[in-house]
């Protein structure tokens, strides 16, 4: 019976492949077209300037390919322009710390919108409205690894940062590109949640 299954459905690996597949191409999907950061523009007494503004960056997350490696300097770029459009499009206060290390690896490749996911995670999820908690994002590139972390004040008004749809597909996503070339870890306590990815070029 098994072996009848398999020549319709595939192995338990293909079935497992083709899923992880679906699940990165999703996540790559939900990355470019961001409908929380969509709507903060569409509430913004700004709207009309930051639809344009919004829309040049839209064109420029179109032009990318999933499977097509960009400039990484051009993947930090981007996350700049997601974190300019989220603050100016906000009706209150957004507090965010970012800093970022280059040790001489401009010329690095990466995937494209691999590092944005975990950034869209703490802002929508998290609180910063608060000069005291900022959301705290550390990108440090070396020759060898690329780590980031991100840390928010708490929401306690959801189970867990961790578990939502978004990040269970950013996993598959890190899993189909990187396969044993990543860690990624979540730390949280009452107060913070921390994510940590580790990636080896």
């Amino acid at each position: 019976m098994s072996s009848f299954l398999d020549k319709i459905f595939g192995s338990k690996i293909e079935v497992d492949l083709a899923k992880i597949g679906l699940e990165a191409e999703l996540c790559f999907e939900q990355t470019r077209v961001d409908i929380a950061l969509i709507q903060k523009i569409r509430e913004s007494p700004r709207k009309n300037e930051l639809t344009s503004d919004y829309m040049n960056f839209f064109f420029h997350l179109a032009s990318l390919r999933k499977d097509h490696s960009i400039d990484y300097t051009e993947e930090l770029s981007l996350l700049k322009d997601y974190l300019r459009l989220w603050e100016q499009s906000s009706t209150e206060p957004v507090f965010i710390r970012y800093e970022e290390l280059d040790e001489l690896v401009s010329a690095k490749k990466i995937p494209p919108l691999i590092l944005l996911p975990l950034i869209a995670n703490a802002l929508q999820w998290g609180y910063n409205s608060m000069e005291k908690y900022p959301v705290k994002i550390k990108v440090k590139a070396f020759e060898q690894l690329l780590s980031m972390e991100i840390s928010n004040r708490v929401n306690h008004h959801i189970a867990s940062q961790e578990g939502t749809m978004a990040i269970d597909r950013y996993k598959q996503r890190l899993l189909e590109v990187f396969s044993d070339r990543f860690t990624l870890l979540f730390n949280s306590n009452s107060n913070t949640f921390k994510a940590i990815l580790l990636i080896k070029w």
